[in-house]
């Protein structure tokens, strides 16, 4: 096996090259040997089914080029190539010359100038390009655009400012591109175009974007990620062209308001994440288009005062329903009909709510988990859970300030039973306030130190309980979140 040594990027990259086979003819490279770290010190090179895995980080340039030498005009196979944590901040043209590269990343090297064809020889093979914590203030599109089988671009941590338009022309083959946390406040209207139909997932979160961009030219386009901009409104249209879109964040933005139609263009879109925006009202009308697809819908931590059950309530296939820390008063008997009988995990924590009524959970018919902690509840009767208990595995009703009376004991047998079954599991107590106003754990309440009759257990009297299998009651297992 021969072994090359080439200069590039002002440090020796150590390659594996073609074995030769019978008569002298190059054979097949995978699971290329490297050569003896001592005659590649300071990089570093792991034998991989695929080729070899070369490292170059933490080190100077200069001692870079006086530890390794130069061995050329070899024929190079390499898988991955890392350049890591050094001073480099232009990538010359043709810098990688004879090389033949899958996947290429220059990280923490300060890059701010990739030259027009410096790229250019990788254009064959390279199918991933990680530029990301660097200086790029703007896209090298010049360099890009020979990539044709480029795959993966990853940007992130730079400090481009505007997309102008076709930054990634050439991209013919680009499936993923991620721009998390540049400094774009601008992305023109075609912006994207001549990147072919196969992107599939962009990632612009953590920029300064004030509106959703114009995104129109990607037809396939799956996962949508706009997290951590200041996007203060969304208008009917802004995503249109995306009919394929499946996932949609936009966590921690600044919008105040769903207005109808807004969503209307995604019709396959299944999972909708608006958390942590100021969202005080949503239109009826916000949720038309996403009848039949949407499962998964995420309104946590924003200002609703009510559950909005009239734009909730065309969304058939709806299974998770996050409502969690709002400003939620009251949850009507009416809250959830029309829509709750998909609904599989519903996220009521962290509220104001401080009564739920004994018909609000009648048409809940496939709820698994409910999480009710942080709430001010005084009173969970057992006529009020007993439309869910079939199919319930996980509540959550801790720190409530829960009464310490008969109605409870319902709870004490439930956590009981379960405790036995050595399927309960408690991070946070769940505790009630005796008249007394002793605080007792209410696993080990008592019927008699109450006054009640005793009471007989609920997995007797309520046969839905009793034929749940391993109903995992991990009440504030789900306090997943703090």
């Amino acid at each position: 096996m021969g072994v090359g040594v080439v200069v590039t990027l002002g440090v020796v990259l150590v390659v594996g090259v073609g074995v030769v086979g019978v008569g002298g003819q190059p054979r097949a490279a995978d699971g290329v040997a490297c050569l003896p770290s001592t005659d590649i010190f300071p990089c570093t090179c792991k034998e991989k089914s695929r080729g070899p895995s070369i490292a170059c980080e933490n080190v100077g340039e200069a001692k870079v080029l006086r530890s390794l030498s130069v061995l050329k005009n070899r024929s190079t196979v390499i898988y991955r190539l890392m350049f890591r944590n050094f001073d480099f901040p232009k990538v010359h043209d043709y810098s990688f010359l004879g090389l033949d590269v899958q996947h290429l990343t220059m990280s923490r090297t300060n890059i701010s100038v990739v030259e027009s064809s410096s790229l250019r020889t990788l254009a064959h093979n390279l199918e991933t390009l990680d530029l990301s914590y660097n200086n790029l203030k703007a896209v090298p599109t010049a360099a890009l655009k020979h990539l044709q089988n480029l795959s993966f671009l990853n940007l992130n941590y730079n400090m481009i400012k505007v997309l102008g338009q076709a930054a990634f022309s050439g991209l013919r083959a680009l499936e993923r591109l991620s721009l998390y946390d540049n400094k774009m406040d601008t992305i023109e209207e075609n912006a994207f175009s001549g990147t072919g139909d196969k992107l599939y997932r962009l990632n612009l979160g953590k920029n300064n974007l004030a509106e959703v961009p114009s995104l129109h030219t990607l037809s396939k386009l799956q996962v949508l990620t706009l997290t951590d901009n200041i996007i203060t409104v969304i208008r009917e249209g802004s995503f249109r062209g995306l009919e394929m879109l499946d996932m949609l964040m936009l966590e921690n933005n600044q919008i105040r308001t769903l207005e109808a139609n807004v969503f209307s263009d995604l019709s396959k879109l299944n999972s909708l994440n608006i958390k942590q925006n100021i969202i005080a009202n949503i239109s009826h009308l916000a949720f038309v288009g996403l009848e039949d697809n949407l499962e998964w819908l995420e309104l946590g931590h924003n200002r609703l005062d009510h559950i909005p059950s009239h734009a909730l309530s065309r969304l058939h296939n709806l299974r998770q329903l996050d409502l969690d820390s709002n400003r939620i008063v009251e949850v009507p008997e009416d809250a959830f009909e029309g829509y709750g009988k998909s609904i599989k995990f519903l996220m009521l924590n962290r509220n104001n709510i401080k009564t739920i009524l004994p018909m609000t959970f009648f048409d809940l018919h496939s709820l698994e988990w409910l999480k009710l902690s942080h709430n001010e509840l005084t009173k969970l009767t057992e006529d009020t859970v007993q439309p869910i208990l079939d199919t319930l595995t996980m509540i959550d009703v801790s720190h409530n300030p829960l009464e310490c009376d008969c109605e409870l004991m319902w709870m004490t047998s439930w956590l009981r039973e379960f405790m036995r079954r050595e399927t309960y599991k408690s991070v946070a107590k769940h505790t009630c306030t005796h008249r007394n106003r002793r605080t007792l754990d209410i696993i080990e309440l008592r019927a008699g130190d109450l006054g009640c009759p005793e009471y007989n257990s609920i997995m007797g009297s309520a046969s839905s309980l009793s034929v749940v299998p391993a109903l995992i009651v991990c009440l504030a297992l789900m306090t997943l979140q703090p």
